[in-house]
């Protein structure tokens, strides 16, 4: 999975930022002349690799004439960011991400071609953090993407999906809430916002038991949605509609008695709900019939 952008693009983005950089006071003149070395490795390189690699000659050549303007000019951000965009484009992702660091530390403003390129190289480092399994460290990455890409959506989507994965529904509702703000037709990310709101009401464990009943009931297994929403029940005994897809799945057999438990239950819980008090009347009324009490 790759989230580096075109390389096309990301020498754009390296000419934008280049600009930006330069439209401040002259840097001394030694370390403007090795800037402008590095800048010339660094677009021969582009033109001469069909893949772009840090080990190549003038990928080492365009770093080294960087590391040299850095130390000339110690206090200035040229340097630093034309070592973040060569780091970035040369596919070195460890290092830009911590060029990228350092430049918004030591206060580089990141305009929106600095943006894209570190969050770029974020999502590269941060989806193969979860990719190996280490969620803690995916999710710092992708935190630390919002902070420097404000408008980044995907790493929003990857922030609230991990917080769902380690049982921090509470915590996902924000970041999923952000992503529907950026993208209002964005169908997914209103299923798990609502996902995240549900568990952080009910808990995680209870709400999957009772969504994955509503999966089987949609598909007529019903023996299989009995149990789901039974086991929602038990792991939050105060989720009403859990007692009430139980009262349902039970009415629908003809279990009127069982029914009746199941939509007492809910209708206690949430006592304004028309519909199952409605049930819950209609379940008393048929259990109570000759013969209506058996159940299943």
């Amino acid at each position: 999975m790759n989230h580096l952008r075109s390389l096309r693009a990301w020498v754009l983005v390296a000419i934008v930022g280049v600009g930006v950089a330069f439209a401040q006071d002259a840097l001394p003149t030694e370390a403007a002349t090795a800037l402008r070395e590095g800048e010339a490795r660094m677009a021969e390189a582009l033109a001469t690799y069909p893949a772009q690699y840090p080990d190549r000659p003038l990928w080492q050549q365009a770093f080294a004439a960087g590391r040299r303007a850095a130390s000339l000019a110690p206090d200035r951000l040229e340097p630093v960011r034309f070592l973040a965009e060569a780091y970035s484009l040369s596919q070195w992702t460890g290092r830009a991400w911590g060029a990228w660091l350092d430049y918004a530390r030591r206060g580089g403003v990141l305009d929106e071609a600095a943006q894209s390129m570190a969050a770029g190289v974020g999502h590269e480092l941060g989806y193969g953090a979860y990719a190996r399994g280490d969620l803690d460290a995916a999710l710092d990455l992708y935190l630390t993407i919002t902070d420097l890409a404000p408008r980044d959506v995907d790493a929003r989507v990857w922030v609230g999906r991990i917080l769902i994965e380690t049982e921090r529904p509470a915590q996902a509702v924000p970041y999923w809430q952000s992503v529907v703000e950026l993208d209002p037709t964005d169908a997914r990310a209103r299923y798990f916002l609502d996902l995240a709101r549900d568990q952080a009401e009910w808990g995680t464990r209870a709400v999957d038991a009772f969504r994955q009943g509503v999966a089987h009931y949609e598909v007529g297994e019903m023996s299989l949605a009995r149990e789901r929403f039974a086991r929602a029940t038990v792991l939050n005994p105060t989720y009403p509609a859990a007692w009430a897809w139980l009262g349902r799945v039970a009415f629908e057999a003809g279990a009127y008695a069982d029914a009746r438990r199941a939509y007492a239950n809910a209708a206690g819980l949430e006592p304004g709900n028309e519909t199952y008090r409605y049930f819950l009347a209609q379940a008393i009324a048929r259990a109570e019939a000759p013969g209506g009490a058996a159940d299943d």
